[in-house]
């Protein structure tokens, strides 16, 4: 199961928008530091996270032997229920609008 993967998650930045939340950060898994990004919506119908992770974190999970569904998974999991180490403050451009 993908909670066997022991992954740590950190949210260095958040970018509030209007509707969703843009997030981006790295996950260590073993000794790998491996990034990721993410789109959080949540204001209507509860939360949900869409996840994104670069060619390069998918090549490396499966040089690694990592499946990649069950790692995407996970992190949303994690993300979704709060288990993070947020690294930064929501941040927007201007908050005056």
């Amino acid at each position: 199961m993908a909670s066997e993967l022991n992954l740590e998650v950190h949210v260095e930045k958040v970018e509030a928008g209007e509707v969703a939340n843009r997030l981006s950060g790295y996950v260590i898994i073993g000794k790998e530091k491996l990034s990721f990004n993410a789109i959080a919506f949540g204001r209507w119908g509860g939360q949900n996270i869409s996840t994104q992770l670069p060619r390069k974190t998918t090549g490396r999970l499966q040089q690694i032997g990592v499946d990649v569904e069950e790692f995407s998974v996970e992190l949303q999991r994690k993300l979704i229920e709060g288990e993070v180490v947020i690294e930064s403050k929501p941040s927007r451009k201007d908050w005056t609008e």
